[in-house]
């Protein structure tokens, strides 16, 4: 533990304090500072598995083909969209549903 003087709004430790549900402002201050230290790691953590996945590399070979076999078809399916250049048949008009 080391001790310290430090210049706080007294206002903002106060609603820290009842919010954190301390009962000290030490405890509060400690809690705060826990906090952000595990959002900064959180963040680095995040930061480490997007750099992974640019690379491509981040998952084992066929893992994904492993998981879910037919992924892959269905975004091959989406490429496969008919141009606005085609002609498609009209509508036809369907039954309408009546409210009771």
């Amino acid at each position: 533990m080391k001790r310290t003087n430090v210049v706080l709004d007294e206002d903002l430790l106060e609603k820290a304090r009842r919010v954190t549900g301390e009962k000290t402002y030490s405890g509060t201050i400690t809690k705060a500072l826990q906090e952000y230290v595990r959002k900064h790691d959180l963040r680095e953590a995040l930061a480490e598995f997007e750099a992974e996945a640019i690379k491509g590399n981040f998952f084992w070979p066929g893992y994904l083909e492993e998981i879910r076999p037919n992924a892959y078809s269905v975004l091959e399916a989406k490429k496969k969209r008919v141009s606005a250049d085609v002609k498609r048949a009209p509508k036809t008009k369907g039954r309408k549903r009546v409210a009771r």
